[in-house]
């Protein structure tokens, strides 16, 4: 059974999703750019082209081969809504998973010491 439309909605899915993947990529080529210092604009030309190459192959797989204005509009709501939610949970369970290691690093340490301090 087939819904009645031409595919918009999932148009608009994919391209949410597409803004979500660039968004995740951008958040992952962060800490590189941090620490790439004078090298830092090369990576953002390599995350512009690997964007633009993505929306140039969304746009493609469209039926009349063109990105409209509503899967635009999408990409970089997916992108914003990485950005601005999405981005904050990561980082909340991030810290959390620091926190776990902390403990363990801690515990791991008492453990050393205290069999040390017996022989």
């Amino acid at each position: 059974m087939r819904l009645p439309g031409d595919g918009g909605a999932a148009a608009l899915g994919q391209a949410l999703l597409l803004g979500l993947g660039l968004a995740l990529l951008y958040d992952l080529l962060r800490p590189l750019r941090r620490r790439a210092g004078g090298a830092a604009p090369l990576l953002d030309l390599s995350f512009s082209v690997l964007a633009g190459a993505a929306a140039f192959l969304f746009a493609m797989r469209a039926p009349n081969g063109r990105m409209g204005l509503w899967e635009l509009a999408a990409a970089l709501t997916g992108f914003l809504l990485w950005e601005h939610v999405l981005c904050r949970f990561k980082q909340r369970l991030t810290a959390f998973f620091a926190q776990i290691r902390a403990k363990k690093e801690a515990a791991g340490t008492k453990f050393r010491q205290k069999n040390t301090s017996k022989n």
